[in-house]
């Protein structure tokens, strides 16, 4: 596999904030089949061959004001919705510009550049806000993050899912996206 897609299976896998994520490996996708339920693998520490896999419910956080929750989910949304439509712009409206997990400018470069390589689509499953602090205005989303990427020039087409926390924190100008960790 040439780099070019060895670059859009990352973009697949990191959707937004590419440049800077931890990935992590984990054996399987967390899609169920059931919509608007989203579980994690674990597994048991026992030592006999019989241990097996359990799937545990992604719980969403309690105590989320609803404005709060609208608000959130309303910009992951756009962020989506930009990236799909290849708008830089209000791309990068979405995202922090002083990010914890990546470099903005670093981003803003690498999106446009993906923007200019690939059509790319991102189709969000089980989204789930499974943490939010109230006092230090910070709120982690959950998601199953299918994405599919097309190289422009020559056809090729690469599909895959991908588990995703995403971590919004509200700023003066409303919630803006500062993080985002991507296990296979």
């Amino acid at each position: 596999m040439n780099n070019k897609w060895t670059a859009a299976l990352v973009l697949a896998g990191a959707l937004l904030a590419g440049c800077g994520e931890e990935k992590e490996q984990a054996a399987h996708s967390t899609a169920d089949g059931e919509a608007g339920r989203a579980e994690q693998e674990t597994h048991s520490a026992g030592t006999s061959d019989e241990s097996a896999a359990v799937r545990a419910p992604i719980e969403e956080a309690e105590g989320i004001p609803g404005e709060e929750k609208k608000a959130i989910l309303a910009v992951l949304n756009e962020q989506i919705q930009s990236f799909n439509n290849k708008d830089l712009a209000r791309y990068m409206a979405t995202i922090s510009e002083t990010p914890k997990s990546f470099d903005y400018d670093e981003e803003k470069a690498y999106v446009e550049k993906v923007f200019q390589t690939f059509d790319a689509v991102m189709e969000p499953e089980n989204i789930t806000i499974i943490q939010y602090d109230k006092s230090a205005q910070t709120a982690n989303v959950f998601m199953n993050m299918k994405s599919t990427s097309k190289d422009i020039a020559t056809g090729k087409q690469v599909q895959q899912t991908t588990r995703q926390i995403m971590v919004f924190q509200k700023e003066e100008s409303g919630w803006k996206q500062v993080s985002l960790f991507a296990m296979e």
